[in-house]
């Protein structure tokens, strides 16, 4: 009974501090100047402004984004058109899980406004947010029908077709998606009449790319490209940031210029930095295999600060199941897919991981711990440590924020 009433009470000091972290961080982060990626998808408001869509899909803009971002382009500044539509993706997000889902626990809300007030970067005017929560609401119905709950198909393709088309990170995420594809497949998921919107939003997207395809010979996708003539790619640029960081050359999650990326080149040759995804992973196996070591701890030990205990606590339970049933479930399919991610991000980027890209997951992984304390599946000295640690890490937040200030 004692540790009942010390979880109720944690829990509810948690939820006040949640919401005052949550009203700080708005006012902060809403308040920021515009920087980082911000600049690119400003000048791509500004290209379409200046040059209209066709010329400026032919040079690479993210289109999902793009349309939802340009006519409140036309009312307000660019950056506030930018910054607006995240907020509104974030509230599309809640009344999805609130009104859709029907999801009425209230503990569900707390974490994920601890989750958002802590990354920060839903507020920031980039294509993360829409890409994320198109990716959540499809995870979310694939969660869904796993665990024999109502599933909204249409809205799990319409949201997956948006993922596809917003952001090429979508390529790492594939293997989980196929996974989640293969599971609504399975529980009888097929295509009906009303299956002629997603498939219509396919369809228009794809044809607004055609600038794009025709230029490029690829759909329109935000890039990270070089000043034209250094014949350097973004990859070799990652790679040598892992080389010099190893090496004491350069700051731990800093980047090489551009140029010096190239005079590396020009100095031990072109073969001296590997292009591309899968040649960095061959190139130099032991690095590659280090490197995925430090990055997989790395992203477990630095995914406390976002989630508290929570994604500790899911993957003992899910290990726990597995030891029990002595095979993989369906119903596990969210703490099988923040491991898969986390794991493929560790392999694949030689640099540093950035905790962004695993929103998707972080998010469900939310979601699936919400629901099985709510479930009491999961001991009670557990969901008081994870309140305690939430309490704290909300107080911090709000400290730090507010030194900022």
């Amino acid at each position: 009974m004692r540790i009942e009433i010390f979880t109720q009470k944690a829990i509810v000091l948690f939820q006040y501090s949640a919401i005052a972290y949550l009203f700080v961080a708005i006012f902060y982060f809403m308040g920021l100047p515009t920087g980082g990626d911000e600049f690119l998808f400003l000048s791509d408001l500004q290209l379409i402004h200046n040059v209209g869509w066709y010329e400026a899909i032919a040079k690479n803009v993210s289109i999902p984004y793009m349309i939802l971002a340009y006519p409140l382009s036309l009312l307000m500044e660019d950056f506030v058109a930018l910054r607006i539509v995240n907020i509104l993706l974030v509230v599309l997000l809640l009344v999805y899980f609130y009104y859709v889902k029907k999801i009425k626990l209230t503990s569900i809300y707390f974490y994920l406004f601890f989750f958002m007030s802590t990354v920060g970067y839903f507020y920031y005017g980039t294509n993360d947010c829409l890409f994320f929560v198109s990716l959540i609401i499809f995870f979310n119905e694939v969660h869904c029908v796993a665990n024999d709950k109502e599933v909204h198909f249409n809205l799990a393709l319409s949201a997956l077709i948006i993922a596809f088309f917003t952001r090429e990170l979508f390529l790492v995420y594939l293997p989980i998606v196929l996974i989640g594809c293969y599971i609504l497949y399975q529980s009888g998921c097929r295509f009906t009449k009303r299956t002629v919107f997603p498939l219509g939003i396919f369809v228009v997207l794809l044809l607004l790319n055609i600038p794009s395809l025709q230029n490029n010979g690829s759909l329109s996708y935000d890039r990270k490209s070089p000043p034209e003539g250094l014949g350097v790619s973004w990859s070799q640029r990652q790679y040598l940031a892992q080389l010099m960081v190893n090496n004491g050359e350069l700051a731990n999650r800093q980047h090489p210029s551009w140029e010096a990326t190239q005079q590396y080149l020009k100095t031990n040759g072109r073969e001296s930095l590997p292009d591309g995804i899968l040649n960095g992973l061959t190139y130099n196996y032991q690095l590659t295999i280090k490197e995925f070591f430090k990055d997989f701890a790395y992203s477990i030990t630095y995914s406390l600060r976002s989630l508290g205990l929570m994604l500790f606590i899911i993957l003992l339970y899910w290990f726990k199941g597995i030891k029990m049933d002595k095979k993989l479930k369906l119903n596990y399919f969210v703490p099988f897919a923040t491991l898969s991610m986390l794991m493929i991000f560790s392999f694949i980027i030689i640099s540093y991981v950035e905790l962004r890209w695993l929103s998707a997951v972080f998010v469900m992984t939310i979601v699936y711990y919400s629901e099985i304390e709510d479930q009491n599946k999961i001991s009670k000295h557990y969901i008081l440590a994870n309140a305690i640690v939430l309490c704290f890490l909300s107080l911090y937040g709000i400290f730090r924020i507010l030194n900022k200030i």
